[in-house]
C-alpha cells in the first residue's frame, strides 16, 4: 500500500526417510530502510515428529516457539540478467525454547548468508559466498539439528547428508561468461562444523566444476564435485552430480 512494511510468511517442510519429519512456520513484519537495506521482526514455530515412534534419546517429537530479529542488505546489478545482485548479506538471531515431553528449554541460534561477485571484465568474475549457522541449547536432538551439504551449501557431499548445531561454508567460483545466457566456473569450497551430539567436529572439502544456463523456467545449474575430510584422500568414484533449478515468479 505504499509503505516500507511488509510481510513475509514461509513454510518449511523436512522429512528425513521414515525417520522423522520438521515443519517450521514464520511470519515476519519488515521495514524497509531504502531500497538496499531492511530490517524484519517476527515469530516462528517448529513441530518434529519421531515417524518411528522409538524410544530413542537422539529423535523424540518436540515443539519450539521463538522470536527472530534480522537485517538485510543486498546491491543489485540490474543491467545484468545472469547475475541481478551483485552483493547480499542477510543476519537472523532468533531465541526462544523448545518443549519436550513437558519440558522447556531455552535455545538461542543465530545465521548469516553472505555473498559477493567481484567483476573483472565483461567475461570473468569470482564469487565468494559465506554461510553459516549456530544453535545454542542445554542438550540437542537429532532431529533438531542442521542439515547442509549439496549444491546449496559444500558440494560434493550429498543433499542434506551433514549433521551439526554448527558449521560454516565458504563457496568460491571462478566464472567465465560464455554469452548472456551461459557461464562455466570453478567449484572450491570449504567448511567446518561441530556436532556435539556426536561429539564431532571436522573439516570437509570440496572441488569440482559447472555450469550455469538462464532459461525461460530460470536458472540452471550443473555442478560435478568431488568432497573430502580432513586427512582423507579424494575418491573420484565418490563425486557427485548437483542439479538445480532456480525459478523467481
Amino acid at each position: 500500500f505504499g509503505s516500507p512494511i511488509g510481510l513475509d510468511i514461509n513454510l518449511n517442510i523436512f522429512r528425513k526417510d521414515s525417520t522423522f519429519s520438521t515443519t517450521r512456520q514464520q511470519a515476519r513484519l519488515n521495514y524497509q530502510i531504502n531500497p538496499n537495506h531492511r530490517l524484519s521482526a517476527g515469530i516462528g514455530s517448529t513441530i518434529s515428529s519421531d515417524l518411528l515412534n522409538t524410544s530413542s534419546t537422539l529423535i523424540e517429537d518436540y515443539n519450539s516457539n521463538y522470536y527472530q530479529v534480522g537485517y538485510n542488505y543486498i546491491k543489485p546489478q540490474y543491467y545484468d540478467p545472469l547475475f541481478p545482485i551483485n552483493f547480499w548479506l542477510d543476519i537472523s538471531t532468533n531465541f526462544g525454547n523448545r518443549t519436550q515431553n513437558g519440558n522447556e528449554i531455552q535455545q538461542n541460534a543465530y545465521t548469516i548468508e553472505t555473498y559477493k561477485i567481484f567483476n573483472l571484465n565483461k567475461r570473468n568474475s569470482f564469487f565468494l559466498r559465506l554461510t553459516g549457522a549456530s544453535l545454542n541449547s542445554g542438550n540437542y536432538l537429532d532431529n533438531e539439528l542442521y542439515r547442509f551439504g549439496g549444491i546449496n551449501s559444500i558440494r560434493g557431499f550429498e543433499e542434506n547428508s551433514l549433521v551439526a548445531n554448527l558449521f560454516g561454508v565458504i563457496n568460491t567460483e571462478y566464472r567465465y561468461r560464455l554469452s548472456n545466457t551461459i557461464y562455466v566456473h570453478s567449484v572450491i569450497d570449504a567448511a567446518y562444523f561441530e556436532n556435539d551430539l556426536t561429539n564431532t567436529k571436522n573439516k570437509l572439502f570440496g572441488f569440482g566444476f559447472g555450469l550455469g544456463l538462464l532459461t525461460k523456467a530460470g536458472l540452471f545449474k550443473l555442478n560435478y564435485s568431488s568432497g573430502k575430510t580432513e586427512n582423507v584422500p579424494f575418491k573420484l568414484s565418490d563425486s557427485k552430480i548437483h542439479v538445480s533449478l532456480t525459478t523467481s515468479f
